[in-house]
């Protein structure tokens, strides 16, 4: 699988191991309609900042809406849900643009009957030599040998999921081997840490769904360097050379 982070980093040629974040934040709610997600809207209601810059046209229809901004954040509503993007540079490590976006979306329609929301870090380790060191880690370090591991004509691919029941959430926690894209480069490859924090407010009742959920959004932070700290201290322990700097 190929994995495409912001195309300014992308652009940049990676000579040693090194790690990118991405992080989302999703909405879910029954009344959420991808037809009112205008740029227009988003700025002049005051979700968006007024000054952010489209990256390309907009994709709005009634199936879907895709606005993205030149900063690299994205916004993408479909269905019953709206996902908010974002690369996270170390300028930006310890306060991520979309937490505002998200609160500021959930001020401007709290009528959407939310139903809750989660929270998706991504880390990926990417590595220059050619060597797929992911898919080494993952069959070589988290699964234990045996004859499973040798059959067919290439190393076997695998891919692992853990679930961890958190006090204040569950945490859903998936390991993989991709290729990072790099635009005219060759893909190199990388591993791939994909978590999800997962909130439910549809307990609540309508009129308090609003407060607990921007008191939920309110562990973001936390969640986030949560993240990092098991990526970092549970998974990966090779120091802190390969996460970004803070």
């Amino acid at each position: 699988m190929q994995i495409n982070f912001d195309p300014k980093l992308n652009s940049e040629p990676v000579t040693e191991t090194r790690s990118f974040e991405e992080l989302s934040i999703v909405l879910v709610g029954n009344q959420i309609n991808p037809t009112i997600i205008q740029p227009d809207f988003l700025k002049m209601s005051g979700i968006f900042p007024l000054d952010w810059e489209l990256q390309q046209q907009p994709i709005v229809n009634s199936n879907m809406a895709q606005i993205v901004f030149k900063n690299g954040v994205s916004l993408i509503a479909q269905g019953r849900s709206v996902s908010f993007r974002e690369t996270v540079s170390p300028e930006n490590a310890n306060q991520p643009q979309i937490l505002n976006l998200a609160n500021n979306f959930i001020d401007k329609l709290p009528y959407a009957d939310y139903q809750g929301f989660s929270m998706n870090p991504k880390i990926i380790m990417v590595f220059p030599n050619g060597r797929d060191i992911g898919q080494e880690f993952i069959v070589g370090r988290l699964l234990s040998p045996g004859p499973w591991s040798s059959l067919g004509l290439a190393p076997v691919q695998a891919a692992v999921n853990f679930l961890y029941q958190l006090e204040r959430c569950p945490l859903v926690l998936n390991l993989s081997s991709v290729e990072f894209q790099q635009a005219d480069k060759v893909p190199l490859p990388a591993l791939l840490f994909s978590g999800s924090f997962n909130y439910e407010v549809s307990s609540y009742g309508v009129s308090e769904r609003v407060q607990q959920l921007k008191k939920l959004l309110a562990n973001c932070l936390t969640d986030i360097e949560e993240f990092r700290e098991i990526v970092k201290k549970r998974f990966w322990q090779q120091g802190d050379s390969v996460f970004p700097v803070r």
